[in-house]
């Protein structure tokens, strides 16, 4: 199929790093290895100023008039999907394939060649009375728009029930394709000092990432006198950081703050594992990441997690116990180099196998090559 055959048009929010956030890093992602696998003519639709890609890349770009945020979220993103549609008939493109719900006004005339990504369906974990409330609104809407869709893609694990549940009785299909990573540019030594065990946490700092489980599994380890065997790095930042600042952290804590990717880099090949103790989450790219540079992982049981980790390269916990962290950091502590050296080695190779974007680029570009994606 040649670059001129398929016309594939990525309708997002955002794009990293214009725009913070998972989906938004994945629109970057996905939309540069397309234009390097050179199998698809490609548009995307971002509310910033042209010049976000490359020119080399070949990557047409239109602009769209970003969301008020000072509004309404619901009602100004579907104003933003109405701008977005505008602007796709114009272009007719023959797939179309919309992260979150940037496609939702006038959505059947796009119905036989609309794909439509969803992530990590953060309105069906909430955990809280309060979040499963502010979460029913996006759940009714993602009923809404993945029934009047083509195609739905699950990150996996148990994330696809939850789609085969939404789109029940519907003509749209649940479709399963993983997040990738980019493999490290140079090589992935495992650390060879023995103590203290660091161990990186990378992500938002807030609640449901689990920071409280992993303070109080740092905090037992100082309070039985095991201070050094221990290092917790902590990468990120969010609402948590100033009650972080305010209140203090275990002395075998280390708060770093927002890193670039360039220290991200090193603090990954720096360290002996990474540990998400998430309550909820889709297919965590830092978990990816981690596993891409021949690290252990320790990480919550939830999302599409258990299709990355298992007993071979690290840990899957129950979200929200920190019995379970806990026995999990002593038990790596207590292991030989050579077993947590070939924990990472797993993980690596899961990786080569089957989640880098060459590999997740050549699913995407089959699926948008059927007939069911491009109405033909």
């Amino acid at each position: 199929m040649s670059r001129s055959e398929l016309h594939v048009a990525i309708c997002t929010d955002g794009v990293f790093p214009h725009a913070m956030g998972g989906m938004q890093r994945h629109s970057r992602l996905l939309a540069e290895h397309l234009a390097k696998s050179g199998r698809v003519r490609l548009t995307v639709l971002h509310p910033h100023e042209v010049g976000v890609f490359d020119p080399a890349f070949g990557i047409d770009e239109v602009h769209v008039a970003p969301i008020d945020t000072d509004r309404i979220y619901l009602r100004e993103l579907w104003k933003y999907s109405g701008r977005v549609g505008e602007e796709l008939d114009r272009l007719r493109p023959d797939v179309i394939f919309s992260q979150g719900f940037c496609v939702w006004q006038g959505i059947t005339r796009y119905s036989d060649r609309l794909i439509v990504h969803p992530h990590g369906l953060e309105m069906f974990q909430g955990l809280s009375f309060k979040e499963r409330v502010m979460g029913a609104p996006f759940r009714a809407l993602l009923r809404y728009v993945v029934r009047r869709s083509s195609v739905v893609v699950s990150l996996g694990g148990k994330l696809t029930a939850l789609l085969q549940g939404v789109t029940r009785g519907s003509k749209c299909r649940v479709v399963v394709i993983p997040n990738a990573v980019d493999m490290p540019d140079g090589p992935t030594i495992y650390p060879v000092e023995a103590t203290p065990l660091r161990l990186l946490f990378v992500g938002r700092f807030a609640f449901n990432k689990g920071l409280d489980v992993l303070l109080s599994v740092a905090r037992r380890f100082d309070v039985e006198g095991r201070l050094g065997d221990v290092l917790f790095e902590l990468a990120g930042d969010g609402p948590l950081m100033e009650n972080m600042r305010r209140d203090g952290v275990p002395r075998n804590v280390r708060v770093l703050g927002r890193v670039d990717d360039a220290l991200l880099a090193q603090l990954y090949h720096e360290c002996h594992a990474l540990v998400l103790p998430t309550r909820f989450e889709g297919m965590p790219t830092v978990v990816l990441e981690a596993m891409a540079h021949a690290r252990p992982v320790l990480v919550s049981d939830v999302g599409a997690t258990a299709e990355l980790v298992d007993r071979t390269n690290g840990y899957l916990l129950r979200a929200g116990d920190a019995q379970e962290l806990y026995d999990a950091v002593r038990d790596l502590c207590a292991r030989p180099l050579a077993e947590r050296r070939a924990m990472g080695a797993h993980g690596q190779q899961r990786v080569l196998s089957d989640f880098t974007w060459p590999v997740i680029v050549q699913r995407f570009v089959s699926l948008f090559g059927e007939p069911h994606a491009s109405g033909k």
